[in-house]
């Protein structure tokens, strides 16, 4: 039998991705999706405390020409632009319909009995939060880092970004758990082409003492 060869993050991108807590807080938006999504690219855990991505051999290049697009992110300039007017025009009042707060609520059971969580706090999250405006904060948490990983925008862009998004969450959300749950109303309730477990990253990420969203709290 013929094992795929593991891959392995260089060093100097271990080294960069060290930052003060001022930054490094703000990773925990799009920390979730982060996990899953580059770990599904390149093979790799451990992502979603970093800015700058690694992408093994070819697959840069793979997203930059068929993943990016598909949000209308073909060079710097429309990548400031895209992120830009995402965040301005996304949703924080759209309601969710009541079969999908049940569909979310079986789904945190599920995933947190299945790793060893106590459920508690998500079902009463998912009992309280209808709306999905976490969703796009996630998501572009990740696009964010894409981009930047991939020299679209520069550092002090991605920072800013991150720092918009942040505010965001801090604005409409009271914990982690509310904004998990908001993610996964979009994730569930909305009707998108994104293909995604982000609910077992984020449950991971819980479970894990040391994960930036046990390191860093929404509200203080």
């Amino acid at each position: 039998m013929f094992g795929r060869k593991k891959v392995s993050i260089p060093e100097e991108y271990l080294q960069f991705n060290q930052f003060s807590a001022d930054k490094e807080r703000l990773l925990c938006i799009g920390a979730f999706t982060t996990e899953n999504k580059h770990k599904v690219e390149t093979k790799l855990d451990g992502s979603n405390n970093m800015l700058k991505l690694y992408y093994p051999k070819n697959r840069a290049a793979k997203v930059m020409k068929y993943w990016l697009p598909m949000f209308g992110i073909n060079d710097g300039y429309s990548a400031v632009e895209v992120i830009t007017n995402w965040i301005q025009a996304n949703d924080y009042s759209g309601m969710i319909a009541a079969n999908t707060t049940n569909k979310v609520i079986r789904i945190v059971t599920k995933a947190s009995q299945k790793e060893g969580l106590d459920e508690t706090s998500l079902v009463a999250a998912a009992n309280k939060v209808k709306t999905y405006g976490a969703f796009d904060l996630d998501r572009l948490g990740y696009i964010v880092r894409v981009c930047y990983s991939l020299d679209l925008i520069n550092e002090e862009q991605a920072w800013g970004f991150l720092e918009e998004l942040w505010d965001a969450a801090t604005m409409h959300y009271d914990d982690w758990d509310e904004y998990c749950v908001s993610y996964l109303n979009g994730e569930e309730g909305l009707d998108t082409n994104w293909y995604s477990d982000g609910v077992k990253a984020y449950v991971a990420l819980r479970k894990d003492a040391a994960s930036l969203l046990n390191k860093y709290q929404l509200k203080n």
